[in-house]
């Protein structure tokens, strides 16, 4: 994009105006200020993104002196995101607004009637909202006929997201998504980064993976290979088994141990069904995880994610938000470019 181009100026400010509404409510004269932005083009947008329903009066800011400015926020009611979540043997859907709040939620089996169960689900929880863009998360490559603008988000990254979203910036953190499968991002700059083998870190001498390795972390401690080995119908059977759950924790120290030294992260944080396990369990995989760890490493801690189960469902609304809603991607580039063209104090 030719950032010098005045209709991509425009809609630049705009996506800064935005963004910073997402964060909190403003003035004209404190977005002028925070994106040094002139007072006219700032109230122009302002003007613009309310006719069109974008954004809405939520207040006066508070002043010791002269006229309080009028607050602008975010219209949470002017669009919807959904996030679809595909497991194993059935499917959520969750229903966001522009805040990225989940405002309604259904979870449904998956059946041979599926592609029309999901559209009959998603009508009902849109009712007249326009939608922006839908988030799908999901370990298959299943195709899905959907008439609006799609993203596709790893477990590990969607879970992260929500998790980043809740805590703020969570500096080198390896997030491992512990369900059905196992995948893993690592947070980088403030983004999630895919680790698409780290499910293929050599963690036993047993089991035999899909990828032809043997040994593989996910072949041997998911949640799939655990209910293939235990006989349990569910995750959630399967997660009052605190037996088996412990002998998977072995090839999983094996793994985080390996994953932390690759990337020198400062701690590890388990999202997903899975890590919902009990605290003796993670004091019990704190513990393997030390003994494998080098001196230097010994301060490295393991956290249970925040958001739980509606993790996934959280974190993909705030990707499909910044993708389709906020343009988050293009800002970043804008403020890289900028980074690089300043010059150095």
């Amino acid at each position: 994009m030719d950032f010098s181009r005045p209709e991509n100026a425009r809609r630049i400010n705009r996506l800064k105006v935005l963004s910073a509404l997402r964060k909190k409510p403003a003035s004209k004269a404190e977005l002028a200020a925070m994106l040094q932005i002139n007072k006219v083009s700032i109230g122009e947008i302002c003007e613009s993104l309310r006719s069109e329903g974008l954004i809405e009066e939520s207040g006066k800011e508070m002043r010791s002196q002269g006229r309080p400015g009028v607050l602008f926020s975010i219209n949470s009611k002017a669009g919807r995101v959904f996030s679809i979540i595909i497991s194993e043997k059935a499917a959520s859907v969750a229903v966001s607004d522009t805040l990225g709040r989940i405002l309604r939620f259904e979870r449904f089996p998956k059946a041979p009637s599926f592609s029309e169960d999901l559209r009959r689900v998603m009508a009902k929880l849109a009712g007249n909202a326009r939608i922006y863009g839908i988030a799908i998360v999901s370990d298959e490559d299943i195709q899905l006929d959907i008439d609006a603008p799609s993203i596709r988000i790893p477990f590990s990254v969607a879970e992260a997201s929500a998790e980043m979203a809740r805590s703020g910036p969570l500096g080198s953190f390896l997030f491992i998504s512990w369900g059905y499968s196992i995948t893993a991002s690592f947070s980088f700059q403030g983004t999630p980064v895919f680790l698409p083998e780290f499910g293929h870190i050599r963690a036993s001498r047993e089991g035999r993976c899909g990828c032809g390795g043997k040994g593989c972390l996910d072949a041997v401690t998911s949640g799939r290979a655990l209910l293939a080995r235990t006989g349990h119908p569910s995750l959630k059977s399967l997660m009052q088994d605190k037996a088996a759950l412990r002998d998977a924790l072995q090839p999983m120290a094996a793994g985080i141990a390996q994953g932390v030294q690759a990337l020198s992260a400062e701690s590890v944080m388990i999202t997903g069904a899975m890590s919902q396990m009990d605290d003796a369990l993670y004091a019990y995989l704190q513990n393997l995880v030390s003994s494998l760890l080098p001196p230097r490493r010994s301060g490295m801690v393991i956290y249970r994610g925040a958001a739980g189960e509606n993790g996934a469902a959280e974190g993909a609304a705030i990707l499909a938000l910044d993708t389709f809603f906020y343009d988050s991607a293009l800002l970043a580039k804008l403020e890289a470019i900028e980074s690089l063209s300043s010059p150095a104090l």
